[in-house]
């Protein structure tokens, strides 16, 4: 078996083949310029090939030179190519690199059909016989040509021009592209020009065998272009799943559009409705025929068209806006609408999507909430004057019985032959504080049920929590509750109005003394703190109580309350007095027993 005849036999075909292949892909798209440069890299290896072939089963130097002369040509074809495929595959090559590489294999593709008898000897002298894969094959011995330097030099610049848009592919991140097709085209180029250079100049005994090197260059580059067809392969498969899915939600979107609720509707920037729902049928009376011919505009009042129109500039401005106007349907009855307009982008042009909802039921739910508010405001009022009422009403009841008592010995006194006068200058005396007291007790009501701003002055906190500890005196006795005071001596004033925040404390404080009603008599505490907190003061009432048995989440909302009498009005009230002067309430469960209720309130100065 002749191993030459076989091996170079086996190039030729896998070229040929290879390039029918990607010949055929470049006929049915004619874009893949890539293609058809491998096509014609397959073909010139194949050719290659097949001059190779020739030379080494040559018998006369005439035969020999004409093989050598079509061998060049298929370098220069090859070389042409190689450049191609890469500028328009990688796409990173340096284009006067390209064009000096094919100008030089071009001269000497010119020269090699012009000198006799190629460009790569000046003469061949004999032809001799050598064993190559253990057969005789023909090599020459000749006078080398000089000018074959033109060619050597276009297949170094070729490499040169390789290893720069491999290096310019790399760092443009196609990375697995540039270690697998240029480092690959870049070895065989310097191999085979090696092995041609060292043949010519008589420094190998060797045939030429440069089909088996740009062979190698030929499987680099076709791995590479058939890992691009299966990934073509695998996007289409994926694009049809795509249009698969995209033709699924067409359908879903299509029912949602028919099926909503509400009216909807596609119109174009100048108004005229393109597309409608079901519902716009239903709500608008206006039938398919009469719709195609339909405007926007002739939905709504004509007053209202300046307003609308503004909204649709809105819309294309910030992509959505919505606008309320009332819709007059086919029967001239209007309807009160919420309409949105928002900006979608379809086929290039912009559209607008209408979508009415009826809000006849919302404005008239709007109006009964409105009248819950101020109902559950006036229960809290009364509320409020309930709790504010029970507590006050027993600390008139100390000074109206001081007065009942003093009035009633000042007649004993006076019922008397000698009355002492100094003894009844007391009662009086005595009878005139206890009614002081009483109007200031009444004053305290008046100005927690009265409506407006509170009427902020400067208060000390240290008088808030006497004033508070007194109102509270009775049943922190009857309780027989331990109470510790703890707060700096020069505390900086509040702005505050002092009577809701004495009531504040005042319903804190009972709050804590029922937490505590459970507790054994000896273990009730109560702990009144006030500190700096920043620019505010922090107050808190801390117990040993029961805390919070059905958790903290609820307490400040209206009506929730743990007490059988209780309207759940009291912490409300407390949070919204002192919010109203800028503060915060808040609570929190303490580590052991019990609760601790906090609020601050905005500092002023600092007592001097």
């Amino acid at each position: 078996m002749n191993w030459v005849i076989v091996i170079w036999s086996m190039v030729a075909a896998t070229c040929l083949t290879l390039a029918g292949v990607h010949g055929f892909v470049w006929i049915r798209q004619r874009q893949a310029l890539a293609n058809l440069m491998f096509c014609l890299t397959a073909t010139s290896t194949a050719g290659m090939a097949a001059c190779e072939l020739w030379m080494m089963s040559s018998e006369t130097t005439d035969s020999y030179g004409r093989a050598l002369q079509w061998f060049n040509f298929t370098l220069w074809m090859m070389t042409i190519s190689v450049v191609g495929f890469v500028h328009f595959y990688q796409g990173s090559g340096r284009d006067w690199l390209a064009l000096l590489v094919c100008f030089l294999r071009t001269i000497a593709v010119i020269l090699n059909f012009s000198l006799h008898p190629n460009v790569y000897y000046s003469s061949i002298d004999s032809l001799r016989h050598i064993t190559f894969l253990r057969q005789t094959v023909t090599v020459a011995d000749g006078t080398p040509n000089p000018l074959m330097l033109i060619g050597q030099l276009s297949l170094l610049l070729l490499a040169v021009y390789l290893v720069d848009a491999t290096f310019r592919s790399y760092h443009r991140g196609h990375k697995k592209r540039a270690l697998s097709v240029g480092t690959s085209i870049v070895f065989f180029v310097l191999a085979l020009s090696l092995q041609t250079m060292l043949v010519f100049w008589d420094i190998v005994d060797a045939p030429i065998v440069s089909s088996l090197f740009f062979l190698g260059i030929v499987v680099a580059m076709g791995i590479e272009l058939s890992n691009d067809m299966v990934r073509a392969a695998q996007l289409a498969i994926d694009l049809q799943t795509r249009e698969y899915e995209l033709s699924r939600e067409r359908e879903l979107t299509d029912a949602i559009f028919q099926s909503a609720p509400g009216m909807l509707y596609l119109h174009s920037q100048d108004g005229r409705i393109v597309r409608w729902n079901a519902q716009h049928e239903k709500i608008t009376g206006y039938q398919s025929d009469e719709t195609q011919e339909l405007y926007v505009k002739d939905l709504f009042r004509k007053e209202d068209i300046p307003k609308l129109e503004q909204a649709w500039q809105l819309a294309f401005e910030t992509g959505a806006h919505e606008v309320e106007l009332d819709l007059i349907p086919k029967n001239g009855q209007p309807i009160r609408y919420f309409f949105t307009a928002v900006r979608v982008e379809i086929n290039k042009n912009a559209h607008l999507v209408g979508i009415g909802i009826d809000i006849s039921g919302q404005h008239a739910l709007a109006i009964e909430a409105s009248k819950q508010r101020e109902e559950v405001a006036h229960l809290a009022r009364i509320a409020s004057m309930s709790e504010l009422s029970s507590s006050l009403a027993h600390e008139l009841n100390q000074p109206l019985s001081i007065i009942l008592s003093n009035a009633q010995a000042a007649q004993r006194l006076m019922a008397s032959e000698s009355p002492d006068i100094h003894e009844v200058r007391e009662i009086l005396d005595d009878i005139v504080s206890a009614d002081i007291r009483a109007a200031d007790v009444i004053k305290r009501l008046r100005s927690i049920l009265r409506r407006g701003e509170p009427i902020l002055e400067p208060v000390a906190p240290s008088d808030l929590f006497s004033n508070a500890l007194t109102l509270v005196k009775a049943d922190l006795e009857g309780g027989n509750i331990l109470v510790t005071r703890r707060h700096s001596v020069r505390l900086p004033l509040i702005h505050a109005d002092r009577i809701p925040v004495e009531q504040v404390l005042v319903n804190l404080i009972k709050n804590a003394i029922d937490a505590m009603s459970e507790n054994a008599p000896r273990e009730r505490q109560l702990s009144l703190t006030c500190m700096p907190d920043g620019s505010s003061l922090r107050f808190s009432i801390r117990d040993n109580g029961c805390g919070f048995p059905n958790g903290i989440e609820k307490i400040f909302e209206a009506f929730h309350t743990t007490k059988v009498n209780g309207l759940g009005l009291g912490l409300t009230i407390c949070q919204n007095i002192i919010q109203a002067h800028g503060g915060r309430l808040w609570a929190e469960a303490n580590k052991t027993h019990g609760a601790t209720f906090h609020f601050n309130l905005p500092c002023q100065s600092f007592i001097s």
